[in-house]
């Protein structure tokens, strides 16, 4: 299998085939299924998938074997001799688990979308979810960074009734709760009556199904909440067998009123909760941003490693890309943030000018050529372009563009080309790095998005696992699908398996690669030649078929 050593795509390619070979003949592959070489099989099946080379979704070495599908599940595995409505010769291709995407804000296109929210009841890429689809995504969970929907089996019947290409989990948002109990006029710490209102809150919506709770500390409200706070509820969420997953408070390398690093000391006040709480911890899209003031990727991970060295439970999803993608007003500092921009006082000529300081010191650390923006409902002429770009098109400086801008409400989505790519790398590495977009359902050809949308699995595997490789293929796999499975505890999912469920990807690595890019990111993936989701072949020699059957999820 790929080592760690720089080899060609055509020589990765060979080896596998390789290795299958050798291993079938030595006997190293394990016996799989009911059906084996030479046995009369007289069952029916609705797909039966023949001669693929499966990675299991584990850190098994892969194997040459068919799959016997039938309804919803995977019935057999081995040599399958039965008969079916459609067969699949996946010979020369290999056979993975669909893909599970534990950091999507997919609920949010249909949340913030306005009316434009019920052309997914006619637009097949909206309601198929196809950016994700073509990925090879079967599984995403919504209700990431304390945002999306408060009420889960609300969201479940708006997925249900569009008939939702993907299966959906969800997690209870912190933010968004608090700001439906509370309203505008946000408290910091809570009293003892708003604490329990939180808590039963939560506990509602763990009642209702959802897998566990998040949140979003750099973002208002969440930024307003303490420790205690954050530990008292999550406590609840323990008690139902959840997950407690953070975007933490600072992802940056500035230095704080300690005198310690951003994500240093917010990185462990992430972990006091949760040992405290003692629930597992899931950290969102873990890199660091600027400012780096020298903080090193060992000092990051050294705090993970040694949670996990003493028996703490402690994961951390990654997106593929040096840059992401955020609320224009997400660098700036916390007094001036709302929920969707900045708060009304600075958008008075005296509040202006406090932010154009603000501002001006931001571009010192990052310029405004790094910052693209990617939604503006109020200007979409300036979608796809840079702060810098603008400014020089409009005859203005960029401080007085970027004030403007994160004046309006909702504040403009935009790209921040701000992270650290060596520390990315780095990260990447670890067996508890689990794959992730941190992006959105994208109807086909709406506003500008980062290609994350479009790309991020597809990206890992090629260009991380197959063409330097910087980790091995099995644990690229591993990190898409029986990882995120286990650490949400998502049943019979992500393991190609007798008696799971038959999320399926048929994939040619001659032909996987992503193609979105910054400035033209409505591109799909080539490669994912076939998708199945809980049976339902959703992608046909790499089309989408338009058939949907994703499901809604619930914690039990």
């Amino acid at each position: 299998m790929p080592d760690n050593k720089k080899i060609s795509r055509r020589e990765f390619l060979e080896k596998t085939t390789r290795y299958s070979t050798a291993a079938a003949l030595s006997g190293v592959i394990p016996f799989v299924g009911s059906s084996c070489s030479g046995s009369k099989d007289n069952s029916e099946y609705d797909v039966i998938i023949k001669n693929g080379m499966v990675y299991d979704g584990t850190l098994n070495p892969p194997f040459v074997a068919d799959i016997g599908i039938k309804g919803d599940r995977i019935l057999t595995m081995g040599t399958v001799n039965g008969t079916a409505s459609k067969t699949i010769d996946a010979n020369g291709k290999i056979i993975t688990p669909g893909f599970i995407d534990v950091h999507t804000h997919c609920d949010l296109t249909f949340k913030r979308s306005g009316l434009k929210r019920y052309l997914a009841y006619v637009m097949s890429s909206f309601k198929g979810n196809y950016n994700y689809l073509y990925q090879g995504v079967t599984t995403v969970i919504t209700g990431n960074c304390g945002y999306g929907y408060t009420d889960t089996e609300k969201w479940f019947d708006i997925a249900n009734s569009v008939n939702f290409g993907s299966n959906i989990c969800h997690l209870a948002p912190h933010g968004m709760i608090r700001m439906e109990l509370f309203g505008s006029k946000q408290p910091g710490e809570l009293s003892q009556t708003q604490l329990e209102a939180m808590k039963k809150k939560v506990a509602e919506e763990m009642e209702k199904g959802a897998f566990g709770f998040s949140t979003g500390l750099e973002y208002a409200p969440g930024l307003l909440s303490t420790t205690d706070e954050l530990i008292e509820i999550n406590k609840v969420v323990n008690s139902y067998g959840g997950i407690y997953t953070t975007h933490i408070r600072d992802l940056t390398g500035s230095i704080r009123k300690s005198g310690n690093n951003g994500i240093i000391e917010t990185l462990n006040e992430a972990i006091t909760i949760s040992k405290k709480a003692e629930i597992p911890l899931q950290l969102s899209h873990l890199g660091l941003k600027a400012p780096f003031n020298g903080v090193k990727s060992e000092q990051i991970l050294e705090i993970i490693d040694k949670a996990r060295l003493n028996g703490f439970p402690i994961h951390a999803d990654q997106f593929p890309y040096p840059s992401g993608s955020t609320l224009l007003s997400a660098r700036l500092s916390q007094k001036f943030k709302s929920d969707t921009g900045v708060l009304d006082r600075y958008k008075n000529k005296e509040g202006r000018q406090q932010l154009k300081k603000a501002v001006e010191y931001r571009f010192t650390i990052s310029g405004p050529e790094k910052v693209l923006i990617t939604i503006c409902p109020e200007n979409k002429d300036y979608e796809g372009r840079t702060l810098k770009e603008i400014a020089d098109e409009t005859g203005r400086k960029p401080v007085d563009v970027y004030v403007d801008l994160v004046c309006e409400d909702p504040a403009p989505i935009a790209i921040f080309f701000d992270h650290n790519e060596s520390v990315l790398r780095d990260i990447m590495k670890r067996d508890y790095i689990i794959t992730a977009s941190d992006s959105w359902t994208i109807p086909k050809d709406f506003s500008k998005i980062h290609p994350q949308a479009y790309g991020t699995f597809p990206k890992k595997i090629r260009k991380y696992a197959m063409d330097e490789p910087l980790v091995n293929f099995q644990q690229a796999i591993r990190s898409m699908t029986s990882l995120p499975a286990e650490v949400f505890k998502i049943k019979k999912r992500g393991i190609i398996r007798s008696g799971y469920f038959a999320d399926i990807a048929v994939i040619d690595l001659k032909k996987l690669t992503d193609h979105a890019t910054y400035r033209d990111p409505h591109q799909y993936c080539e490669g994912i030649e076939h998708l199945f989701v809980n049976g339902t072949h959703s992608i046909e020699n790499g089309i989408a078929t338009g058939k949907r059957n994703g499901k809604t999820l619930k914690r039990s």
